[in-house]
This record gives C-alpha cells, structure tokens and sequence, in this order.
C-alpha cells in the first residue's frame, strides 16, 4: 500500500466517522420524543479499501400498522366510555341513589305505606311526592340524553374537521418526501412528521396504509374508503343542530360515499369519529328507548278502569303524559314519553288536587271510574292492587333490548343491571386496548427509538475508530516526513 492510498484511506474514514458522530449525536437529540425515528449510519465496504456510510431510518413497518390499529381502536372505546360514565352519573355513579330501580323501589315503598295508613292523607301525599320524584327523574334523565346526543353530533362534526386538516397536512409533507426521494435530498425528518400526522389520523379515525414508489403513501379507511391518494379526499358531514326523541343524526361521507349509517356498505370502526357515532346512534337512543318503556309502563300500571263494565278505556291515573288522558299502546314503543311523563294534577296537592283519588279511583274526573263507592277511609283494595301491578308480567317494546314480558320492576332490575354490565364490559375493553397501545409503543420504541445508552456506546465506538485514522495518519505523516529529510 502507498503513502497516498493509505492517507486516502485514513481521510475517508475521517470523513465517515463525522458523518457517523453526526448521526449519533441527532439520535441523543431525538432520545425523549416519541415521533423520533432512530437513524443509522450503516458503513459498506467499497474499491481499493474505501468505506461508504449509507444513513438509513429504523423503521419496523409491522409494528407501526400494529401500533395505529391500537391506537385506533383506543380512541374509539375511550369515547364510548366516556358516554357510559355520564350515563351512570344520571343514576347517582357507582352507588346508583338514583336508578331507575332504587326510584321505583321507593315508589312501591309509598304505596305499600299508603295501603297501610289508607286514612292518612299524609302517606297518600308521600306516595305522590315518589312518584313525582320519578316522573322528575325521567324527565331530566331524557333530556339529558339528547342534550348528549346533540354533543356526540357537535363532536363527530369536529372529528371530521380534524380529520380535513390532518389531511390536509399529510398532503404538504407527502409532496416534499416524494419530491425529496427523487432528487436524493435527506427527507429523514420530513418522514417522521409526516408518521406523526398519519398516527395523529388513526386516533379520529380506522385507517390502513399502503406505502408506494418514491416513499409515497395511499391513506383509507380500514374499511377501505380512499382519504388520501396523491390528494385529500373530502369528509363531510351536516350536523344536527337540535335532537328530539326520534331524531336519527346524519351521515359521515368519504368522497361522496357514506361512511356511517345504515346506508354504509363499507361503515369505519375506530377512532374517536366511529366512537362518537356509536355513543350518537347505538348507546344513547338505546337509553331513550328504556326509559320511554319504563315510562309508558308507569303509566299503564297505575292506569285506572271503568268500574261499572260499560267498556270505557282504561286513562291515566296516578301518572299521565302528553297524550293523556288516553294510554299509549300495551307493549309498544312510544318515543318521548319519558320527556312528558308528570304526576296528574287531579292527585297533586300542590297543584289543587286530591291525593285521596289515588285510593278511590275516579282521577279523571268521571264517577264511572271510582272504585271505593262507599267513599270509605279504610278502602285499600285499589292501593294494594297497584302494589301487585307493578309485578305483574306485561309486554314491552323489543327496542329496550331488555325483556318482552315481565313485570314493571324486574323491568327497571334489567335496566340497571344490563346497563352496568354493558359499562363493565365497555371498560373491561378499553382497559385491555389501552394496555395492548402501551405495550406495542414499547414495543416500537425499543425497536426503533432512539436509547441514550446504546447511543453513547456507539460514540464510544467511532470515538475509537478516530483514534485510529488519526493514528495512521500521523504515521503517514511521519513517514513522509522521514521520506522528505532523506531527500
């Protein structure tokens, strides 16, 4: 080997240790943040003992996809949580003083205490005050859940918003990776943004990746609806400005194409966006529907009859609703009902009625309908019958997913029960999605993150490899030196 060749050589290996200690030193800046790619400075054997330094990106395709799947679906089950939780507030948290079955429990408590005391007007004014209670409780309750309904409707609107601008973005950073990749220019980190903003995607919506020739990416939905290919798809949604009792939300649209709804042949799942449709059009019209049938079976246990077997319909009694005096229909749904249910006036004491009607019959004001003729103080017949009423089987609406046949308070039991066991399930799945995100980030970050350890010992390493171009070339120097004197 020549003087020249080996100077040569000890120059190159200068030149790639710096490009080396470069890369290390980027990697320390980059130990901490969790959009940051570890790079490395690879060293290839070239011609007449040369070495190149190729910088490559430690990327594991696998874990990445792995990683937005969880993500994803983290979102979804977070949001659907959430609703569950405000749900479960509704009804007094985990100590449920306020569900539907402890309301009804009082209720039966009032008129068993009333049959009791027939006599007292004060045990008949009690019982209407429970009753009160629960119509109150019924009221707030449906109102509240279409004021969530409205919010899940506001939310799915900013969703897809996020959803626009995220695309937006992807687009801008696409166009200079891709530009980037043809003309050689280093697009490391112009990479990592662009595999931020795509996780920052998977989290509002279920999307799958497909990357192309010159690092480019194609973006759909996992259910494979096109967001991004070259250009942004547009998302669009209309939102609902106000929710009544059988207003059904709109649609979410990929390119023209429904992407939620019944009339989405190809529906999204994850994400936040598919989290807040859920809640909108799954979890919280099923909560309408049962307490529109607890509400309509209220009316209908504590309805009263025609004594004298004329045929006269049975009316409302104790409760009544924005149809009253009439029933709603035995066994069917009636949407809103819970939002109109109300103590009748002609029971209330505070509103110049007579509680002792509630032992007599005859609260519509037709005598066709009083039971205790005699007008008896000590009548208990009637109070006693609603005690047995109440558990009573009786059709209700397959819409409350509940039961078909069953008593009124079996039913409400059913209520609470399915709907804890539905929030325990929601949450038993988003404990187990949270745990797989974590593990698979760990995963991705011990894969390619950059480590402050490992990072320093390879410092410690090229620090070595300088030392020994350094030495071979003051030996070479030496020896030109030497080579210069003799001449």
């Amino acid at each position: 080997m020549t003087l020249t060749s080996a100077l040569r050589i000890a120059t190159n290996s200068l030149s790639n240790t710096s490009r080396q200690v470069s890369t290390i030193s980027q990697n320390i800046s980059g130990v901490g943040n969790p959009d940051y790619v570890r790079r490395e400075a690879q060293l290839s054997p070239g011609a007449n003992g040369f070495q190149t330094v190729q910088v490559v990106r430690r990327v594991d395709q696998s874990l990445v996809e792995a990683l937005g799947i969880a993500s994803s679906k983290q979102s979804q089950q977070k949001v659907v949580v959430d609703y569950f939780s405000r749900l479960s507030a509704m009804m007094g948290g985990d100590d449920l003083q306020y569900s539907p079955s402890a309301l009804l429990g009082a209720l039966k408590d009032g008129v068993d205490l009333a049959a009791a005391s027939p006599a007292d007007p004060s045990a008949l004014s009690a019982l209407v005050e429970r009753a009160r209670d629960l119509a109150t409780y019924l009221n707030s309750s449906y109102s509240q859940v279409l004021t969530l309904r409205r919010e899940a409707d506001q939310a799915v609107d900013g969703s897809v918003a996020k959803v626009n601008e995220l695309l937006a973005q992807i687009k801008t950073v696409n166009d200079e990776i891709v530009q980037g990749s043809r003309t050689g220019a280093t697009i490391f980190d112009a990479l990592d943004k662009r595999d931020m903003l795509v996780a920052q995607l998977s989290e509002e919506i279920g999307i799958s990746v497909r990357v192309r020739a010159d690092n480019d990416i194609a973006i759909y939905t996992n259910s494979g609806l096109t967001l991004f290919d070259k250009v942004p798809r547009a998302v669009e949604f209309a939102p609902t400005t106000s929710y009544g009792p059988a207003t059904a939300g709109n649609a979410v649209y990929v390119d023209g194409v429904p992407a939620t709804g019944a009339d989405a042949g190809l529906a999204i799942s994850g994400g936040r966006l598919a989290g807040y449709i859920e809640a909108r059009d799954s979890v919280l019209p099923q909560q309408q529907a049962r307490l529109d049938e607890l509400a309509r079976g209220l009316i209908e246990v504590f309805a009263e009859t025609d004594q004298t077997g004329g045929g006269k319909p049975p009316l409302a009694g104790l409760f009544t609703w924005s149809g009253g005096p009439a029933l709603p229909a035995s066994g069917t749904l009636e949407p809103g009902i819970a939002l109109s249910i109300a103590v009748n006036a002609a029971v209330d004491l505070f509103q110049g009625g007579d509680p002792t009607l509630l032992r007599d019959g005859g609260i519509s004001g037709d005598p066709d309908y009083v039971e205790n003729t005699a007008g008896s103080a000590s009548y208990t017949d009637r109070l006693l019958a609603f005690s047995d009423l109440m558990s009573q089987s009786r059709p209700f609406d397959a819409a409350a997913a509940l039961t078909t046949d069953g008593g009124l308070d079996s039913f409400a039991d059913m209520f609470v029960g399915a709907f804890e066991q539905a929030r325990q399930d929601a949450s038993d799945r988003l404990d187990y999605r949270t745990e797989l995100k974590a593990r698979l980030s760990d995963s991705l970050r011990l894969e390619t993150g950059p480590n402050l350890d490992y990072e320093m010992s390879q410092l410690l390493e090229v620090e070595r490899a300088y030392q020994a171009s350094a030495k071979l070339i003051a030996a070479v120097d030496e020896l030109i030196a030497t080579l210069l004197a003799a001449v």
